[in-house]
């Protein structure tokens, strides 16, 4: 049995609405009755009332199962640092809390998964993020420290191990006032206008991966599929991202620019102001051809304490097509200060002012609607295989 798969299905399973879970479930365990089954049993004790203590005990034997069937770190020394327990994981690396012994700080380490330790283009992208996290100096992008090999091809990254939560929690505890998410937005793309700056497309910007610190100071975490201009990893044809937050050139495999992650930012915004994404659909095809023609409400019609100037700015992030959304995040950050928002930012906070946009290159030739329509149809098994393994469970760098 993939106790590891289970987690992740199981995990993909509670971040949906109740009455898209089977529809997911369907496509996640693809036939296998086995996997369905342990699914929907542990689905069952999290429904059942004192919900919280019943699944943390169902849920123990899977857990010690997880354990047995991967080499944990914990416990062992890794280079200068004394690895401790392991406080989160997603589809690309698995992260434990560490001392660094040299400087007696406590640190966040990401390592590879072990499954992944022989293939090449995996560990390539691990690298990368290094390499993309390590030349960004910021105050809302995560911080990297270094880059090490455990043993042969176990490669590690150590990172600060901040104090506070993921935005994806901070959604699930409820509602999100407008002010702390224009703020935490702004913040976010300040850090973005950073790395486009640079050259460097995030391309996977959702909640979890993103983090607000006690002091609410925001960081964005998970280069991990970063596109450095010029650098590409993957075939034409292969997607990488999670697919409620795509941008709709993302979702048909296009050339991307930075554009795609202020899609998705718009995406995040919408989320945290409605309780939910804006483009939702029991199967990654329903949720592709909404992100493809579909409009969402605006968000002043679920709350009439939204201010209208943000409806159109969350019309702009939005917009189908490049050109027709937001060209810079700075510009995206100015809109939103243009609300005249009591905004509750940290301390030191400047907004962006001049700093010069980024360039942008020409829109990739837009393919036309039935060539989408292949695409989707010859997508939506790898869609089904790889988006969503790669939103599985998300990699926290917060302390728990």
């Amino acid at each position: 049995m993939n106790w590891t798969r289970i987690e992740e299905i199981l995990t993909g399973a509670l971040e949906r609405e109740p009455a898209e879970r089977a529809a997911y479930l369907d496509q996640a365990c693809a036939g296998d009755a086995t996997m369905r089954a342990e699914v929907d049993s542990l689905l069952a004790a999290h429904e059942r009332p004192g919900a919280v203590d019943r699944m943390a005990a169902d849920f123990a034997p899977v857990a010690a199962r997880l354990r047995t069937t991967a080499v944990s770190l914990a416990g062992k020394t890794v280079g200068p640092y004394e690895v401790k327990e392991e406080i989160g994981g997603g589809a690309m690396g698995v992260v434990y809390r560490a001392l660094d012994t040299r400087l007696g700080r406590t640190v966040a380490l990401k390592f590879l998964r072990p499954h992944l330790g022989t293939d090449d283009s995996a560990s390539e992208r691990f690298r990368l993020e290094a390499r993309t996290v390590g030349g960004l100096e910021h105050p809302n992008i995560c911080t990297l420290h270094e880059i090490g090999e455990a043993e042969p091809g176990q490669l590690y990254l150590a990172m600060p191990l901040y104090d506070g939560e993921t935005l994806q929690r901070r959604i699930a505890r409820g509602s999100v006032a407008v002010e702390e998410a224009v703020g935490i937005t702004i913040q976010i793309a300040r850090g973005l206008a950073k790395a486009h700056a640079r050259g460097i497309i995030h391309r996977d910007i959702k909640p979890s991966n993103v983090l607000v610190t006690g002091d609410g100071v925001v960081k964005i975490l998970d280069f991990g599929i970063a596109k450095l201009a010029g650098v590409a990893l993957t075939g034409p044809s292969t997607v990488l991202g999670t697919l409620g937050y795509m941008s709709p050139e993302q979702a048909e495999g296009e050339p991307l620019d930075h554009r795609t992650d202020l899609w998705s930012l718009g995406v995040v915004l919408h989320e945290m102001l409605a309780g939910r994404r804006p483009f939702p659909g029991a199967t990654p095809s329903a949720v592709a051809e909404a992100v493809l023609s579909g409009d969402p409400a605006p968000v002043s019609k679920l709350r009439p304490e939204v201010p209208p100037g943000l409806d159109r700015i969350l019309k702009t992030a939005l917009g189908k097509t490049p050109a027709a959304r937001y060209q810079s995040a700075q510009a995206f950050e100015r809109d939103l200060l243009g609300l005249g928002l009591a905004l509750d930012l940290p301390a030191g906070f400047t907004p962006s002012g001049g700093s010069p946009p980024v360039e942008v290159p020409p829109p990739p030739p837009a393919r036309t609607r039935w060539a989408v329509a292949a695409a989707l149809v010859v997508a939506a098994g790898v869609m089904a295989l790889a988006v969503w393994a790669l939103a599985g469970a998300p990699v926290h760098l917060a302390a728990p």
